[in-house]
């Protein structure tokens, strides 16, 4: 199966990640990064993502959990400090 374009990947992404906007952009060796502004209006950004690790369904939606992973490890750090 062919990795997604970016469009499809921010497509599928929006639909996992509601009430989040999401850019991606694929980088010169192929890798994915991603950027998420969260509801309440935090930016995160995940680099150098491995794209062939995300191809099937299965891996979309694995991905979009450890987006959201990221996201709320990134908030209880911001809240200790």
């Amino acid at each position: 199966m062919d990795t997604l374009s970016k469009n499809e990947l921010e497509s599928v992404l929006l639909d996992r990640l509601p009430q989040c906007a999401v850019a991606c952009s694929i980088n010169e060796d192929g890798s994915l990064s991603v950027e998420v502004t969260g509801p309440d209006g935090h930016q995160f950004t995940i680099a150098s993502i491995d794209r062939s690790k995300y191809r099937d369904d299965a891996g979309i939606n694995r991905l979009a959990r450890e987006i959201l992973q990221e996201m709320v490890l990134s908030r209880q750090t911001s809240h200790l400090h």
